[in-house]
């Protein structure tokens, strides 16, 4: 599983790019998502690369995810009584589901499939114009997990 993270939105990209960030489920600035590991998914990420940060994402992060950033609907969040209603106990139960490919996110009945984050306290430490490689924020980011938590 990758977590995805839109880091610019998508002004002035093109359709095919606005297209996959849709598909992605990162079409809004700070918002991130987890996909699987597969060739589409790794394609649309690499057509998204200027836009994006991913990197692989660990059953800790992705709890964390769930219990401060999970939402239900558009105006409630992921609760103890939400889960409940699902069948699960808590937020690390659906990670753990995750993480193995048991089940996805988007197939839990009821939950958003996106996360909406904040800006990373304390600001970004490097630039969002470049690729990781070329000591910037963007594509495949062994980084991430760091930045994630400070967003959240």
């Amino acid at each position: 599983m990758l977590l995805v993270v839109n880091l610019h939105g998508s002004i002035n990209s093109s359709a095919p790019v606005r297209k996959a960030l849709n598909e992605l489920w990162v079409a809004k600035k700070f918002s991130a998502s987890v996909v699987t590991d597969d060739p589409a998914t790794v394609g649309a990420l690499r057509l998204c690369k200027d836009y994006i940060a991913w990197s692989p994402v660990n059953e800790g992060l992705l709890g964390d995810l769930l219990r401060k950033r999970g939402m239900v609907s558009s105006t409630r969040t992921l609760d103890q009584a939400s889960l409940k209603q699902m069948g699960f106990k808590k937020h690390e139960d659906i990670a753990a589901m995750m993480v193995k490919d048991q089940v996805r996110l988007s197939a839990v009945k009821g939950v958003l499939p996106f996360f909406r984050l904040a800006p990373p306290k304390g600001g970004f430490k490097r630039s969002l114009r470049r690729q990781s490689t070329e000591r910037g924020l963007l594509g495949n980011n062994p980084a991430l997990e760091g930045i994630v938590r400070r967003m959240l």
